[in-house]
């Protein structure tokens, strides 16, 4: 069933002129402000600790646009199964696929870092377009009731998808056969990871790819995929961090939260998470306290 709807909605999206979808998209955008009380309260919360001394329009400002990002996202991807090769690569401008190549060719595997900035989605795409073997970690997708619907059409665009239960055994795989391993490094903080400075909060973050560098040897490329106009993306890959130039695993962690820090903050308005990343938000956090909780993609 999750499949059958899946498909339609793809199909749908696909059918339609990207002039109106992204206009759709648009037009959506105050829907999704105030009927999602939830997210609009978190990516308030979470604006006040990035954005201290803003007044609450311009955060105001920032979360709405925040939420035309995400709209725009998903009409996106839904329409990627449907684009052709050369649709999706005419779309799309790199920067830095030689640190890629680079890194690659050391043997040892990649560990790809991202944020939910732009299109994150199809940036994996277009890495499976370009040969190499994709391992992405990812748990729910879009609801949990779709979930196994998108992991399915993941797999028929060359990107496989690694649970979070499943643990490093399938990564260290991965890596040992030189493949590439993808890792969202701004979504759940909270569970797990070591504490970094990021945005002037101490904050757990994501320990997987430092470890898995150390382990292995692996390059880590931070990265990201902006989202320059409708229809137009860039792909930017920085030069890569090498674990044996970092006296531990904390240090690595560290300049990855930093990099993913700029990579945010550069691209406020198109960064797609909609849950409380700081558990005590500061005071400026309360102005939106009229709004309902509870919280991405």
């Amino acid at each position: 069933m999750s499949r059958l709807v899946y498909g339609w909605l793809t199909a749908v999206m696909a059918g339609m002129p990207p002039r109106l979808g992204y206009l759709l998209a648009d037009a959506l955008t105050e829907a999704h402000y105030q009927l999602f009380p939830a997210r609009r309260h978190a990516a308030l919360a979470n604006l006040a600790v990035i954005m201290p001394r803003a007044t609450r329009r311009e955060r105001t400002r920032v979360a709405r646009a925040m939420m035309r990002s995400h709209n725009r996202m998903m009409f996106e991807f839904f329409r990627l199964p449907h684009l052709t090769r050369d649709e999706l690569l005419h779309a799309v401008d790199v920067w830095g696929r030689e640190h890629l190549e680079q890194a690659v060719a050391r043997g040892r595997g990649v560990v790809i870092t991202c944020t939910h900035v732009g299109n994150w989605e199809l940036a994996a795409v277009v890495l499976a377009e370009w040969g190499y073997v994709l391992h992405a970690v990812a748990g729910v997708q879009l609801a949990r009731w779709l979930t196994p619907a998108v992991r399915e059409t993941k797999s028929e665009l060359a990107i496989h998808t690694v649970a979070p239960e499943d643990g490093f055994r399938k990564l260290l795989r991965a890596l040992e056969h030189n493949d590439l391993v993808a890792l969202m490094v701004d979504g759940d903080l909270f569970s797990h990871g070591v504490s970094v400075d990021l945005f002037g909060r101490e904050t757990p973050f994501p320990s997987g790819p430092g470890v898995l560098a150390q382990r292995t040897g692996a390059l880590i490329i931070c990265g990201y995929c902006e989202r320059v106009r409708p229809g137009r993306f860039r792909i930017v890959m920085e030069p890569p961090l090498d674990p044996a130039a970092f006296p531990d695993t904390a240090s690595l962690i560290a300049q990855v939260a930093r990099t993913s820090e700029r990579h945010i903050r550069e691209h406020l308005d198109q960064w797609c998470i909609f849950r409380p990343l700081w558990e005590t938000a500061p005071s400026a956090a309360a102005e939106p306290a009229a709004a309902a909780r509870s919280a991405e993609a």
